[in-house]
Parts: structure tokens; C-alpha cells; sequence
């Protein structure tokens, strides 16, 4: 499989490679692959994360199910008080301003009565983006909370009916993550880059 030129190759870490047996297409988010998926005559694909982009600007993908990409996950730093988890809530979207992150993920602060200690800065992400999420917080020396948890059932509590929602914000990203509508996924399918 030979991908497209890309140009600036690390901009598209998060996102994903549709290989369609008969061209490849690179920038899809998750959920535009969902929409590729339920298309009679696009279901036969394969798709791929593009996990990760080297120093030498090589593309690292691995395949991805069905499953993990309509997942989602949370990763929460909890705390005792609310000021300390706030604190950790702003120096989380302080360093997206700064560089953004590579995949859509939204930041919530709440008190959360399942969790112990209370008090959560939650990131929401698709699943899939796990490894690139970690990936972010280490480059930008992010250590929050007392104690981190983390995965599908965080997610649930996390913006569970329980939950009271202090503060969120979508994540500044470095390219558009949003899904578009499957009328314009699947207009493009003949475009070898999607963003």
C-alpha cells in the first residue's frame, strides 16, 4: 500500500488511512471510517491509525477494528479539592493552546460521586487515540492529579448522570477533527487527501 505525498506528515497522527483496494485515502477521523464501513460499496476496506510520525517524517500505521473505533475513553486525574483539580483543568488546555493535540478530545472538570478523591479533570478521546494521548502529556511534562484512572468506565462516570459538570472545552487540534456529514465522506472517496 502507497500512501499519497503528504506534506506535513505529523499533522495527521490520530487520523486514519482507508485503504480501499484500489486507491488508499489518508485523513479520515474515526468516525468518518464508520460512515465508509456502513457503505455497501466502500465496506471491504481496510483501515489504519496513523499512529505515528518519526523524525525522518515516516508514517507508522496499525490496523484498527470496528469495535476501537467507535470507542471512547477518558483519562481522569482526580484530586481532594476542587482548586487543585482546576488547577489541573487549566494546565491541561494551557499546553494544547501551546501545541495542540492530535486527535479530537474534549476537557471536563466535574465532581464525579464514583470516583475517590471527587474531583476530576477528565480528557475524553476516541479510543484509538489512547497511545497519541499519552504520547502528548509526556512531551509536554503533564502530571496531574493524585490519582489517574482511566479508560471506557472512567468515560461513563466521567459524563455519567451523577457527574456535576464544573467546566469543559473542546481541545485546539491541529487540524479539523471534526466529523463531516456522510454525504461529503463519501462524495470525496476518489481524494487522496481528506484534510
Amino acid at each position: 500500500m502507497a500512501l499519497p505525498p503528504i506534506a506535513v506528515p505529523q499533522r495527521y497522527v490520530g487520523l486514519y488511512v482507508y485503504d480501499f483496494k484500489t486507491h488508499v485515502a489518508v485523513g479520515y477521523t474515526a468516525g468518518e471510517i464508520r460512515i465508509l464501513r456502513r457503505s455497501p460499496e466502500h465496506r471491504s476496506g481496510t483501515a489504519y491509525e496513523i499512529y505515528r510520525v518519526d523524525e525522518e517524517e515516516r508514517i507508522e500505521l496499525r490496523g484498527v477494528s470496528d469495535a476501537r473505533l467507535a470507542a471512547v475513553e477518558a483519562m481522569c486525574f482526580l484530586r481532594d479539592s476542587v482548586e487543585a483539580a482546576r488547577a489541573d483543568y487549566d494546565a491541561v488546555r494551557s499546553a494544547a493552546l501551546d501545541e495542540p493535540v492530535g486527535f479530537v478530545a474534549e476537557l471536563r472538570l466535574a465532581r464525579v460521586p464514583a470516583f475517590e478523591p471527587r474531583y476530576a479533570t477528565g480528557l475524553t478521546y476516541p479510543a484509538a487515540a489512547e497511545r497519541a494521548l499519552v504520547r502528548w502529556l509526556e512531551s509536554r511534562a503533564i502530571v496531574a492529579g493524585d490519582l489517574v484512572i482511566g479508560g471506557a468506565n472512567a468515560h461513563g462516570q466521567l459524563v455519567g448522570n451523577d457527574a456535576e459538570l464544573l467546566a469543559s472545552c473542546l481541545l485546539p487540534s491541529q487540524i479539523d477533527y471534526r466529523d463531516r456529514p456522510a454525504e461529503v465522506v463519501l462524495a470525496t472517496v476518489g481524494e487522496p487527501l481528506q484534510r
